[in-house]
């Protein structure tokens, strides 16, 4: 489980950062913001909306479907405005990478001028404990509005996806604002961190091409028994149970 002081780090590191280059929209746009927030919950009521309670702790909002998103409502989500009490709800595997995968936004948001925030957003993939013990794969979405005289407002959009596809480990995704949405790049910390050795990655390409255990123990002129043992250490390695769980993970 990722340390409180690695979490308190991290968000000093960030205010530090806000307080220093960033022009934050404040509490003065409160009614305009919520009364936007509240027209885009209507029209999209699978994503649960929040202002970025990091950026904005005098601006907090949190749309009324939260709980059906997460199973929270915004003070249990976010007692204090503090980020440790939602971390101890994502899966305890996931801690570690979701926490590198915060860094490597900040990492890259600090490398763009805060004026052009506004063009980039960047989407998160975890696992997530509700309140039933249930876990859930949510997609998080943190995105930019510039307000014209005031500065830039961060927010959130939370969904649930656990019932449209498998989880595949823990990731963030880039995408630049253009005349439609570019994915830039994504980081997935796993990959880095278990990376695959040679045999493996032969193994893996030929799963993807659909072969047999047995035609892959041809074709690399090994034992049956061989590829059967590199494939059960590989799920242990990955945490999956099957074939397709390994590919989509270190795809």
């Amino acid at each position: 489980m990722l340390q409180q002081a690695t979490i308190t780090r991290t968000t000093n590191k960030v205010n530090a950062y806000i307080k220093e280059n960033v022009l934050l929209a404040g509490a003065e746009n409160r009614r305009d913001v919520f009364e936007m927030f509240d027209k885009m919950q209507l029209l999209f009521p699978q994503w649960a909306i929040m202002t970025c309670p990091m950026m904005h702790p005098e601006l907090l909002y949190a749309s009324k479907n939260l709980p059906a998103v997460s199973g929270y409502d915004r003070d249990q989500l976010l007692p204090g405005n503090g980020y440790s009490k939602y971390f101890s709800r994502v899966h305890d595997s996931d801690q570690e990478d979701l926490h590198n995968c915060f860094n490597y936004m900040y990492q890259y948001l600090i490398s763009i001028p805060s004026e052009e925030h506004m063009n980039y957003r960047m989407v998160f993939h975890y696992r997530f404990m509700r309140p039933d013990r249930q876990l859930v794969y949510l997609y998080d979405e943190k995105a930019t509005l510039n307000i014209a005289g005031s500065g830039n407002l961060y927010y959130i959009l939370l969904r649930d996806i656990t019932s449209e596809k498998a989880f595949t480990g823990v990731k963030v995704e880039l995408f630049k604002q253009e005349e439609g949405m570019r994915k830039l790049t994504e980081y997935k910390p796993m990959a880095e961190r278990v990376p695959l050795s040679k045999r493996e990655g032969e193994l893996v390409t030929l799963f993807r091409q659909g072969l047999s255990t047995k035609e892959i123990a041809w074709y690399l002129k090994i034992s049956h028994n061989t590829v059967r043992n590199i494939k059960s250490k590989m799920f242990e390695k990955y945490h999956v149970n099957n074939t397709i769980e390994l590919i989509n993970r270190i795809s």
